[in-house]
């Protein structure tokens, strides 16, 4: 064999090994995508199966304190006793909140429905054993009653609704930690007070709120031209029916219902999910104060981990095209300075 037969020859063997190379990666990432896929099948029932499990095992518990709320003896006690039905409650709903980024529509819907049950039930038997106390003039004997006096309630209608969020059904004024019902304010709130407390907003126009520290979690409703600057949360956050706002956010999980016209500065580990949106806006997180990186490290939020851009659009079914319901905030028009 000359020296060019020779060279063709190892040319080959080459060729054949580089060959073969390239088919053994191709087949091990191929087989590292399916084991990927059975993994996370795996995982998203494993996710759902423990919803179920825990979610009814809460339900459960609320039904049995109910039972026997009758026994409890009046005054202190049996207000306490019903102030931990209404968490109960409460924690049901964040749960909820937290898990139907991992479950299927009518599982969310069925879930949302067993509580909106649950929590009349809870309704009722505060109404029956601390019924508020009504206060009235005396008629004169003879005197008809004036009809536009009367007190009509109504609650059916508000229960039915789908995914209401517990806010507006059964935060009392004992368990609600946050701010409501205000116009034109500046709200702070320091960090010791929000420690292990969720953080609730609600019915706020023309407000700023200021909350530097670690709440454990962050419930948001019915907001119009706000600005709300929040230090790294524990877990999750939940905005809906919010108008004309600016949020800064760090959080696990956020999801965000019925808003319009919004811009998030958002440091998320987890999903960001947006649903009956328009035109909201997103931007990486940018808040800056002396404590933050010691809240960052309470909050065990990952800082190299933030999925500010990769927002998921529930009605948004088309995979090929990004939704235009959220877009990026271009980097000139991006606020810097928060507090």
């Amino acid at each position: 064999m000359d020296s060019e037969e020779a060279e063709t020859a190892r040319v080959n063997l080459v060729e054949r090994l580089k060959q073969r190379n390239e088919d053994l990666t191709q087949k091990q990432e191929q087989r590292r995508i399916d084991r990927q896929s059975i993994k996370q099948s795996k995982t998203a029932a494993e996710t759902s199966d423990y919803f179920h499990d825990t979610f009814h095992g809460m339900k459960e518990e609320v039904e049995n304190k109910v039972k026997g709320a009758d026994e409890v003896d009046k005054g202190a006690e049996a207000r306490q006793y019903l102030d931990d039905l209404v968490n109960d409650v409460q924690k049901m709903q964040l749960f909820l909140n937290e898990s139907s980024m991992f479950l299927a529509s009518f599982q969310v819907k069925k879930a949302q429905e067993h509580i909106n049950e649950i929590n009349n039930i809870v309704q009722d038997k505060i109404e029956k054993i601390q019924p508020k106390k009504k206060f009235g003039f005396g008629r004169k004997k003879g005197e008809k009653p004036n009809k536009e006096n009367k007190k009509i309630t109504d609650s059916v209608d508000s229960v039915i609704e789908e995914k209401k969020n517990v806010l507006d059904d059964i935060l009392t004024e004992q368990q609600f930690f946050g701010f409501k019902d205000k116009k034109g304010e500046k709200l702070v709130m320091k960090a010791d007070e929000m420690e292990n407390r969720q953080l609730n907003i609600q019915d706020l126009q023309d407000c700023t709120v200021i909350a530097l520290g670690n709440a454990e979690a962050l419930q948001v409703a019915s907001l119009q031209n706000c600005t709300v600057v929040i230090g790294p949360t524990f877990r999750s956050a939940f905005v809906k029916d919010c108008n004309n706002c600016k949020f800064v956010i760090a959080c696990q999980q956020l999801r965000i219902h019925n808003t319009v016209d919004t811009h998030f500065y958002l440091h998320v580990t987890g999903a960001g999910i947006i649903e009956n949106c328009q035109r909201v806006g997103f931007a990486p997180y940018n808040l800056k104060y002396p404590e933050l990186e010691d809240h960052y490290t309470k909050s065990a939020l990952d800082r190299s981990t933030n999925y500010w851009d990769a927002i998921d659009d529930f009605h948004w079914l088309n995979e090929n095209e990004k939704s235009p319901n959220w877009y990026i905030i271009n980097e000139d028009e991006r606020i810097s300075d928060w507090t």
